[in-house]
């Protein structure tokens, strides 16, 4: 209920009073002073709407611009409020008139309905109508007119006295209807309303000619409000006047002499259209009659435009005709509804008049197959208004049929025919209409928009949908005031998405301009659609031309918008869905395409959706780098557009993160087809910009940098190598920091086509890794990359290295506070930055080395520890041997114990390692290095509901685990040595036995007791089963070598199954009982206790160890086989070793672990210090030895029975019966 203070409350005026001019006044007065205090103050207006809007029960969030036709009347009634408030807004006198002419309308057609009885919506039609009464006075009001103002709150009374009393208006009512003391039913104070809206229309009568001004006393009380609220109220609008002149309708019979001039608009549209139709006689005909080449116009707009330029009245009205005439009489049509019911009232009288002026709400009937109308209840409306016992004459309702049939069979035709010329005219003569005043005019703009809505939402005609659309697109890309009145009429989502998946293009162009929301547009399920709009585009350009200033929207180009909304707006599962519907060559060829004659909004949507594109796939990255000229998106950084600039550092920083040879020839492009110095704009960037974009220009200079010769580009790359490390030690800007660790652990070295980081992979593998089996417990890197035979990469990185070094100390100094970093990905690019850095430092002089070492050393030989991951231990190794070379070796005399034996266990992993082990092994004299025996479990896995665990593996990083339900799980041990769940897989009818990683490293095998191969791919972040291989038998163990697959079945036969998958038996004389992999053979361990040997290249079989023949001796099988360091360990009950080049000659061992009394070895690893041991006679723990010495050093209990032993990165791994993994790390 809104409570609204009146500063001077009238007395009450008694229904008994005489007639006089100042009780009148009074009523005028005190409504009035009302309406002002509302619109004056926004705390109550805004308490009025609100009421309203509950009690009306509309849903503000919803009143976009679709309604149903059962809500038209709630959304009149909410938009003409809108109105009101928008015209208190702060404008110009035109604009403002303009929306409370909006509104009036609006408010008209609910203020029509059936006022008793009934219902809409579910709203009762008398407080509907209630509301729309009191908003119509609000509207009077603010155009000055205070009679009228007066007749709309009156009349509001009468439909429904509770809701004025009690929530619109309660004061007021109190002091025009209530004597103190005494209540009143609702029939009393309508009768009472009855009576002072007949005194006012009796004033409006007699006060003919007069101008309805308030009292003076009253109109010196300025209207303030707050803020943006402050309407500029106008006594006395001569400019309101005349337009409420123009539809003086009702009121005719009053004076019959002005009818003349009231008709001037009809007879001038009336003319127009005849003119235009005289010039165009046949519209099928050709339009050479029509056009004239001379002035490269159509003849015909030119006609109309002079028409209309000149089609002016001759008799202006001026302030002083308007005083002759009373516009509280006949102004607005909709007074005259007051004035006609009154009489109804008054008279009984039971005409009921339309209003003319809210075209859109009248009767449309469709009469072709073009769905235009025929406004037949215009027709009634014009032909048939009774005033009195008076006749509107025959000539006059034929004037204005023809008015009406003019525009509509122009439209009509235009609608039959999709030239451009003729849609051109619909948007010129709409065009025209909107630099007219008058409310005849807004009328057949209205009429245009409804007959094209009309053809989109109804029409089965394809061309005609196309013709409408287009024309409707043409009329809002010049006219965008028009958008919020297609809004308002309903223009349909849905009809515009059935249109655009009918393959009606001009559908896209709508659909951006209406700007719905995102979810709006996914609801649609429009991107399939759009992809075909774009990918249908053919440009005959070869080349990129940024325009400024925007051209006509086209259908590509607003498809191109619409799906930057989609790939960009949701979450990431939906964003990426969205890509991966766009992500083809010939959608991304189409993108392209659109933006090559674009402005420069086009190219930022397109730059948006290609760094999504590039991120989400290494095919699109490929594509938009052979494709896309990146120049001129380096030339929006010259743009004064702040996004302009943002985007294109964004766009260059990622089209920059692919192979180093493709990245370099970029770089190049840029630097030669720039215009513009474009070193001194990326300092600029750097200057002003902040966050991830100041990072993207430091990037990208630093790069273009290299580029140039050192002397002249000192200052760019200084700058540039500052506001990287500035973020790397800014610990409390973590995002910052990440990013700049990400860019200089990689600005040296290379990416892949997928945009991934490949540098710590390339300097792995120029380091010495060659080993699968290591290498598989890297994550993320495919080895067979191409962007890993890069011979680019050398001389980019000695290149930046050697700038980038130039800065000093102050390099080094930064990359330490990263080192030190508390996260872990800082912490490793930093590694990786230093050890590409690392290169070049190694061959500077010996101080540079002793600067590096000074600064560096200590905190690099954290790093080399077993139980971090092993690409962070290779790339300390790197980095160490790096700075050791030369003299530099003499700094590895300080480095402890515990380093020294973390160098020892690499060893085997990396030459590097190696050679520093040898050289540390020098330094101390050839002194034996203490090995520590102790390990300390920091892992453990475990979900119940599968078995056993029965076979471990490494594969891409990822801990592979098969149980003896046949279930596949993947684990992913990070940094610090915890584990989470990533897959949990179970396809394998029965227990998974025995895992191998492909000669490639891009899938692992598993072999099952269901008589099955299954090979595992990791594809897109998923694991997925890419091959099924059926067997005879079960599978015992397997070995994948090249194209073959080497198995052991539970008979204990071997086979080989080649690509085809085609079996062959070998050995065929043996039981097999183990095998291992090595150098291009195969040693097989036999159950007769000898060792076969396999030569790959030939399929060449050999005995390398011939079986016990002692009768004495019995049940030795070979249980398993181990290479390591070109040393094979073999175990039965006991374990051997010998060196693999002396198999040639004949087999002896040179170590053996003794066996013990009644227990064989079930399973066995070997690594650099250790050889570990499970023995049947102790099933749950894991016996510890020294390999060099043969010394029993300890066990490792697994709690229960072990089935599985893995071992990987100085870290054994044990699985149990239980289900349960275990891990252990030697100190």
């Amino acid at each position: 209920m809104v409570h609204q203070k009146m500063a001077s409350p009238p007395n009450l005026i008694s229904c008994n009073e005489s007639s006089d001019l100042e009780s009148i006044q009074e009523i005028v007065v005190s409504i009035n002073d009302y309406i002002l205090s509302v619109i004056s103050n926004p705390e109550v207006w805004f308490s009025l709407k609100q009421q309203c809007v509950s009690m009306l029960s509309i849903e503000e969030e919803n009143t976009l611009f679709e309604f149903s036709s059962e809500h038209s009347a709630l959304s009149n009634l909410y938009w003409g409020i809108e109105s009101i408030e928008a015209s208190l807004q702060p404008e110009s006198s035109e604009e403002k008139m303009s929306r409370l002419r909006n509104s009036e309308r609006m408010l008209q057609m609910p203020a029509l309905l059936e006022e008793q009885g009934t219902t809409t919506s579910g709203v009762p039609n008398s407080t509907l109508v209630a509301f729309s009464y009191f908003y119509l006075s609000i509207v009077s009001c603010i155009q000055g007119d205070s009679l009228q103002t007066t007749l709309h709150f009156l009349q509001s009374v009468l439909v429904s006295p509770d809701v004025l009393r009690n929530d619109i208006a309660p004061e007021l009512c109190q002091c025009l209807f209530f004597t103190p003391g005494v209540s009143k039913s609702d029939e009393e104070i309508r009768e009472t309303a009855r009576k002072y809206k007949y005194r006012a229309t009796y004033y409006q009568v007699i006060s003919y000619g007069k101008s309805h001004q308030r009292p003076s006393e009253c109109t010196e009380k300025q209207l303030q409000r707050p803020n943006k609220y402050r309407p500029e109220v106008s006594t006395a609008n001569g400019h309101s006047f005349a337009e409420k002149l123009e539809l003086s309708e009702t009121c005719e019979s009053l004076q019959y002499q002005n009818i003349q001039s009231v008709d001037m608009q009809e007879d001038e549209l009336n003319d127009m259209f005849n003119k235009l139709k005289a010039s165009r006689p046949c519209l099928d005909l050709n339009l050479h009659e029509d056009y004239n080449p001379e002035l490269g116009k159509n003849t015909r707009v030119m006609s109309l435009n002079d028409f209309l330029n000149d089609s002016q009245p001759s008799k202006s009205y001026s302030e002083e005709t308007l005083a002759k005439r009373s516009h509280s009489l006949i102004g607005h049509f909709n007074r005259s509804i007051f004035d006609i019911q009154a009489q109804q009232a008054y008279k009984t009288r039971s005409a009921h008049i339309e209003d003319v002026s809210s075209l859109r709400q009248l009767e449309l009937e469709e009469d072709s197959a073009y769905g235009s109308i025929t406004f037949e209840g215009m027709r009634r409306n014009l032909q048939t208004i009774r005033l009195g016992d008076g006749v509107q004459t025959h000539s006059r309702r034929a004037r204005r049929m023809s008015l009406w049939e003019n525009l509509q069979s122009f439209i009509k035709e235009v609608l039959g025919n999709d030239d451009e010329k003729y849609l051109s005219e619909v948007t010129m003569i709409y065009q025209m209409l909107n630099g007219k005043q008058g409310v005849k005019y807004s009328m057949l703009k209205d009429v245009i928009l409804d007959q094209l809505l009309m053809a989109i939402s109804s029409s089965e005609e394809k061309t005609v949908i196309k013709a409408s659309m287009t024309a409707l697109t043409k009329i809002i890309s010049v006219n965008r005031t028009a958008i919020e009145e297609v809004k308002r009429k309903g223009l349909n989502l849905s009809h515009l998405a059935n249109a655009l998946k009918q393959n009606v293009q001009e559908a896209a162009i709508l659909i951006y301009l209406i700007k719905p929301s995102p979810t709006e547009i996914k609801r649609l399920e429009l991107l399939p659609a759009l992809v075909d709009v774009v990918a249908s585009t053919s440009s005959s350009s070869c080349s990129y031309t940024f325009r400024p200033s925007p051209p006509l929207l086209t259908p590509p180009a607003a498809s191109l918008m619409i799906i930057e909304v989609l790939i960009t707006a949701f979450d990431h599962a939906t964003n990426t869905m969205h890509l991966a519907e766009i992500s083809s060559p010939n959608v991304l060829g189409g993108l392209l395409d659109v933006a090559k004659s674009g402005n420069s909004g086009e190219f930022i949507s397109l730059a948006r959706v290609l760094v999504k594109c590039m991120e989400f796939d290494g095919v699109n990255r490929k594509y938009i780098y052979q494709h896309t000229r990146v120049a001129p998106f380096a030339h929006l950084l010259q743009s004064n557009d702040r996004e302009e600039i943002l985007i294109a550092l964004q766009f260059l920083h990622e089209v920059l993160k692919i192979p180093r040879s493709s990245a370099i020839k970029i770089l190049q492009q840029i630097k030669k087809e720039g215009s513009f110095d474009i070193q001194d704009t990326l300092l600029q960037c750097i200057k002003q910009l902040q966050g991830d974009h100041r990072l993207f220009a430091a990037d990208i200079l630093l790069q273009l940098n290299v580029l140039e010769s050192p002397p002249e580009s000192k200052r760019f790359r200084n700058e540039a190598t500052r506001a990287l490390l500035e973020a790397v030690t800014d610990s409390e800007c973590s995002n910052m920091q990440i990013l700049s660790t990400l860019i200089l652990s990689n600005i040296g070295g290379t990416y892949s086509w997928k945009g991934e980081p490949y540098t710590a992979a390339w300097l792995m593998k120029r380091g010495g890794l060659s080993s699968m089996s290591h290498m598989n417990m890297i994550r993320n890197i495919n080895w067979s990359d191409e962007c890993l035979q890069d011979t680019g990469i050398d001389g980019w990185c000695c290149k930046i290295a050697r700038r980038i070094i130039e800065t000093g100390k102050a390099t080094f100094c930064g990359l330490q506070e990263g080192l030190k970093s508390k996260n872990k990905s800082v912490a490793k690019a930093c590694l990786i930055a230093i050890a590409w850095l690392s290169i070049e430092i190694s061959k500077g002089p010996n101080s540079l080395k002793y600067s590096a070492c000074e600064v560096l050393l200590e905190e690099i030989a954290q790093f080399l520890h077993p139980g971090l991951e092993l690409e962070v231990r290779l790339l300390a190794c790197i980095c160490i041997y790096n700075f050791s070379s030369g003299k530099g070796i003499h700094k590895l005399i300080n480095f402890s114990e515990g380093v020294r034996e973390s160098l020892r266990r690499l060893s085997n992993v990396t030459w590097m390692a190696d050679e520093l082990h040898k050289a540390t092994y020098y330094l101390f004299s050839k002194s034996d290095q203490r090995i520590s025996c102790v390990h300390t479990q920091t892992i453990e896995m475990h979900q119940s509901g599968s078995g056993a665990v029965t076979a471990l593996i490494y594969h891409k990083g990822f801990l592979f685990s098969g149980y003896s339900d046949g279930s596949v799980k993947v684990w992913n041990v990070d940094e610090k040595l915890s584990s989470t769940l990533l897959w949990n897989i179970k396809e394998h009818k029965s227990a998974v036995t025995c895992f191998s990683v492909s000669e490639t490293g891009e899938s692992v095998l598993s072999g099952s007791a269901d008589k099955t191969i299954r090979i595992w791919q990791i594809v897109k972040g998923k694991l997925e089963c890419v091959e099924v291989i059926k067997t005879k038998e079960s599978i015992r163990k397997l070995e994948a070598l090249g194209n073959m697959i080497f198995v052991i079945t539970k008979g204990h036969k071997m086979k080989m199954l080649d690509s085809s998958r085609i079996s062959q038996s070998i050995f065929k004389g043996k039981s097999v009982k183990s095998m291992v992999a090595s150098q291009g053979k195969m040693y097989i361990g036999c159950i007769d206790s000898s060792i076969q040997e396999l030569i790959l290249a030939n399929k060449r079989e050999k005995e390398i160890r011939a079986p016990t023949r002692s009768w004495r001796i019995q049940n030795k099988p070979i249980s398993s086989v181990v290479v390591y360091k070109d040393m094979l360990y073999s175990s039965s009950t006991h374990v051997e070793m010998s060196n693999i080049k002396d198999l040639r000659r004949s087999y002896e061992p040179q170590m053996s672990i003794s066996a013990e009394k009644g227990s064989n070895i079930v399973a066995m690893s070997v690594v650099e210090d250790f050889i570990y041991l499970n023995r049947s006679s102790s099933t749950s723990t894991i016996q510890v030895w020294l390999r060099r010495t043969q010394q029993k050093v300890g066990r490792l209990s697994a709690g229960s029975k072990i089935t599985s032993l893995f071992t990987g990165n100085d870290i054994v791994f044990c699985g149990t019966e239980a289900g349960v993994i275990k891990g252990w790390v030697p100190l």
